[in-house]
């Protein structure tokens, strides 16, 4: 069996540069885009990722065994892993599964399974289905559903669909011809309850988010978590733009690329300080609790835009301070 797992792990890793696993069950793209390359799926096994159970598995070539990475047993040497992107591929090249994580068996958690299809609900488009419907849907009571969800994410599943809402806007606004246009297609009910929530939403006024931050001042920060770099930018109306990524070069040029006719200056210390202390508050949000990306990542972000917006139109100037937000969205 050893000589059969060197052999496989030889064959595996081409000489140079490693690549992203081919073939097999294809992990989702926000999968993708987290564990791109064998670096990042060893940092992955490293800190037992339970996000990365799903995009790819880990073999042992001097115990002939494969792993989900979240496994709890002893970390092998990097020397000896080998990387397959599914159960299927590890066993086609000869290797075992492991019988503590039992790698060849499917995940499922209700609890999970149910907040993954509510957001997928509510990520689509139209009006947002109430809390009842949600509750129907994942087959909970309101009451327990609500509590769940909260617990899973961070934030109240109201916030979740403001979130999705919110983000639909930010597509709709640039593309259609007007405005009252974007605001039915993002699914606001009425254009009055739509301007009595933009400048929250938007970090600015609608038009002049339509035309690239025209005449607007904008500071952004970076900060480390654990879902990578982010980059959170403000005006003096509030947070216009919450980013999510792998380098500052990258996530400063799509800042700059989406308000080009604004001004864009590096935050002072003082809102760098006011950014680190609210991730602080949202560090229970970042347990992953099988819950993927791509949700974890707008709940953040949405957590975020709460608690940094939290003293109103201002707090957010250089000279501006922010209070500590409400932690429970109503």
């Amino acid at each position: 069996m050893r000589e059969r797992a060197s052999d496989a792990a030889r064959r595996t890793r081409p000489a140079g540069r490693s690549r992203p696993p081919q073939g097999g069950a294809a992990a989702g793209p926000s999968q993708t885009r987290e564990f791109p390359d064998d670096d990042a799926r060893w940092r992955a096994v490293l800190r037992r990722d339970r996000r990365a159970d799903e995009a790819f598995c880990y073999s042992v070539v001097t115990t002939g065994t494969y792993s989900r990475p979240s496994c709890g047993s002893r970390h092998a040497r990097r020397a000896n892993t080998v990387f397959f992107p599914d159960p299927e591929a590890a066993e086609r090249a000869g290797f075992r599964p492991c019988r503590r994580c039992r790698p060849d068996q499917a995940l499922y958690d209700p609890h999970t399974a149910a907040v993954v299809r509510s957001c997928r609900l509510m990520e689509a488009p139209g009006p947002a289905p109430s809390l009842g419907e949600l509750a129907d849907a994942t087959g909970f009571s309101r009451f327990h559903f609500h509590r769940l969800f909260t617990a899973l994410t961070g934030v109240t599943p109201k916030a979740y669909a403001a979130a999705c809402r919110a983000d639909r806007l930010r597509r709709e606004i640039p593309r259609t011809e007007t405005i009252t246009e974007a605001i039915y297609e993002a699914g606001f009910n009425s254009s009055g309850n739509f301007y009595a929530l933009a400048q929250n939403l938007l970090g600015m006024t609608p038009s002049t988010f339509k035309n690239s931050g025209r005449g607007e001042r904008i500071s952004y920060a970076l900060a480390e978590c654990e879902l990578g770099l982010l980059l959170v930018g403000t005006t003096s109306a509030g947070v216009c733009s919450i980013q999510f990524g792998s380098d500052a070069e990258t996530l400063v040029g799509r800042l700059r690329s989406r308000f080009a006719e604004s001004g864009l200056t590096a935050a002072d210390a003082g809102f760098g300080r006011r950014l680190a202390k609210a991730l602080r508050g949202a560090a229970p949000l970042s347990g992953d609790g099988g819950i993927p990306g791509d949700i974890r990542i707008r709940a953040l972000g949405e957590w975020l835009r709460t608690a940094l917006n939290a003293s109103g139109p201002g707090s957010l100037c250089p000279e501006g301070r922010t209070r500590a937000p409400h932690r429970r969205h109503e």
